[in-house]
């Protein structure tokens, strides 16, 4: 005889809404067990607390462990995204011994890919930094390992290249490069190429070399696009060709229906404004203000750097603070470049108390001085005769994370010479032999000149 079974209805099976509020039924001690096996369920795997660049960084830099070790401990938890960050992040602290002791552990491990991709990002990150031997050092790494270079690889190198301090004999080894490529297999310049060495024409002012680009991009049907006009329309406003600047404006815009962006908008107010065109130079931003769909060229904080610089070069501090107010207006921070520009512009007008505020803001903001900031004040001290103040300023500077170097001390020799201060020209020369600078015969032969002219010597 079959045992009859009760099943319950739909309607007497137990609601959400009653296990929502069974433990405020129960008893407390009841209540807290529920929750408490809530917790410990067993199949519930706890979240994996992944480290952050910084905190490895500064393992590796303490050295209370070997690099190894640390790099064992953290590399369960890594990512190949994570690598090229903690690398990058030791190339910002100038770590070159550490990112080499590091990436050779990577090489060694199994799971360890060559990477033309990732090899492109350290050397592209490695040019940033100024560091052109490590940029070539991981370039030469990949044909070590047997591997060829590629397209992406050379362009990686060409941009490291374009990085360097003097960018004529930067831009001289880009070529060089780029003429290689041509002789490679599988290494055919493509418009990424042309891109980057339209942009380092640009920075020489090679006028003819952006024409000739131009004019072997269209024999190898490579079609420019909005950066290849971005970089001849900057190259054109950089040499002050601004009638040729706006027909290539034209040209991309009207016959090539190509849209501006942000980038076009402000080399547009940048080549204006040294050309002191304010009106059309207003005129271009207030059409950036006025647009209003996003995908169209708005103002970013460049933008408004670029105007503060504009009017900060030629001493108009009320336009420069008008145009301070308005990115403030604008939901932009004031960072490094935008104290460094009001600087100079209160420098140029001799307010040096309101440039001292400036610096003291900057600085209460968390954002420590460079060299650029350093000199911006030295020119403006010394422009004024306040020697003493510079020479105040000097010795503060050698706390600083980024310390005076060559340039700093010749700002304030110049102005020495120019002023026949023989004696403050030789105690300063000193002064760089002590903390380990010496100067070049570049330097002396500056200082000498000033100090002739001044003179009257010809």
């Amino acid at each position: 005889m079959a045992s009859s079974l009760f099943i319950p209805t739909q309607s007497l099976l137990p609601t959400r809404e009653f296990f929502v509020a069974l433990p405020r039924m129960l008893p407390r001690h009841y209540s807290l067990v529920i929750h408490a096996a809530k917790r410990s369920t067993p199949n519930a795997t706890p979240p994996v607390h992944r480290p952050s660049i910084t905190s490895i960084v500064k393992t590796l830099t303490a050295g209370h462990v070997s690099v190894v070790q640390a790099l064992q401990r953290q590399a369960p938890y890594m990512r190949q995204a994570d690598w090229f960050a903690l690398l990058a992040a030791l190339g910002k602290q100038s770590k070159w011994t550490l990112i080499l002791e590091t990436f050779r552990w990577m090489q060694e491990q199994k799971w360890y890919r060559l990477d033309n991709g990732f090899h492109s990002k350290l050397i592209v990150t490695m040019g940033k930094a100024k560091q052109l031997r490590m940029a070539v050092w991981f370039f030469k790494e990949v044909k070590r390992n047997g591997h060829r270079p590629d397209t992406s690889l050379y362009n990686a190198l060409i941009t490291a290249h374009l990085q360097a301090e003097d960018k004529r004999i930067g831009f001289a080894k880009a070529l060089q490069l780029f003429e290689e490529m041509k002789t490679k297999a599988n290494c055919k310049p493509d418009l990424v190429t042309y891109n980057i060495l339209l942009r380092g024409s640009a920075q020489v002012r090679d006028i003819l070399q952006v024409e000739r680009f131009f004019e072997e991009m269209e024999v190898e049907k490579i079609h420019p696009n909005l950066i290849s006009y971005n970089g001849v329309i900057g190259a054109y406003g950089k040499a002050g060709d601004l009638v040729q600047m706006e027909k290539t404006l034209f040209t991309m815009r009207i016959l090539k229906h190509i849209k501006p962006d942000t980038v076009t908008s402000n080399t547009l107010i940048e080549s204006y404004g040294y050309g002191r065109d304010f009106v059309k130079m207003e005129q271009v931003f207030k059409s950036m203000t006025a647009a209003k769909n996003k995908q169209t060229s708005r103002p970013d904080a460049k933008t408004y750097n670029i105007l503060m610089a504009s009017y900060a070069r030629l001493g108009e501090v009320g336009k420069m603070e008008w145009s301070c107010s308005r990115m403030e207006a604008a939901n932009f921070k004031l960072n490094l470049r935008s104290y460094e520009i009001l600087m100079t512009g209160y420098g140029e007008v001799g307010a040096i108390a309101s440039m001292s505020e400036c610096f003291y803001q900057m600085l209460q903001a968390g954002m420590q001085p460079q060299k650029s900031t350093l000199n911006a004040m030295l020119r403006a001290y010394c422009k004024h005769n306040c020697f003493e103040e510079a020479e105040e300023l000097l010795n503060d500077a050698l706390g600083w994370q980024t310390r005076p170097r060559t340039s700093s001390y010749l700002i304030l020799l110049r102005a020495y010479a120019k002023e026949r201060r023989s004696s403050d020209v030789e105690m300063l020369t000193e002064r760089m032999a002590k903390v380990g600078i010496a100067p070049c015969a570049a330097t002396f032969l500056e200082a000498l000149e000033s100090f002739s002219l001044s003179c009257g010597y010809n």
